[in-house]
């Protein structure tokens, strides 16, 4: 998952909206267009045990001291990363001008974590008028009103049934 083939021969328009709004790639390339896979992170922002979903450093730091590894063992780079989706709303790391700007992203959808709360209310607002950050209230969504049935798919077949059979689940996740 840490990876990212740059070379690809077949387009989505997915792949290609997001290779347009990646700012830093479109720095990067000279001009020349190319897509970008999209890589969305699903994170509450607070887990079981009231654990925080948000963290200043990745555990696998000190797994990979400890096990005394080259580098922290992840799956996916944080630069990789192109939406984080919480409770709290979407940032839309993909567009980006800056590490920076990232960061508040990250910040603005982090809630009450240590993370969040350390937040700038007038960066978070600069970011949703950018559309980088966006909330239910953004989206159109009345918060009081929200509930399952507002879902396009509701379970994993739902899931398979939307993506064309693009999404092929692990068995155990076929209840059907």
């Amino acid at each position: 998952m840490g990876c990212d083939s740059r070379g690809r021969r077949h387009t989505s328009n997915a792949w290609l909206q997001c290779g347009k709004e990646d700012n830093a790639q479109n720095n990067l390339s000279g001009g020349m267009p190319r897509g970008k896979r999209l890589v969305v992170q699903l994170q509450e922002t607070f887990r079981e045990k009231w654990a925080p979903g948000f963290v200043e450093q990745l555990d696998a730091w000190e797994v990979a001291k400890q096990a005394k590894l080259d580098i922290p063992p992840v799956m996916i780079y944080g630069d990789d990363l192109t939406h984080i989706v919480t409770e709290e709303g979407i940032a839309y790391l993909n567009r980006c001008a800056s590490l920076a700007e990232r960061m508040a992203a990250i910040r603005a959808i982090a809630g009450y974590t240590e993370l969040g709360l350390s937040a700038d209310k007038n960066e978070t607002r600069t970011l949703r008028e950018k559309k980088i950050v966006m909330t239910a209230e953004d989206l159109g969504i009345n918060i009081a009103r929200a509930n399952r049935n507002l879902l396009a798919a509701k379970s994993v077949r739902d899931l398979v049934r939307c993506s064309n059979g693009l999404y092929d689940p692990p068995s155990r996740f076929r209840n059907w």
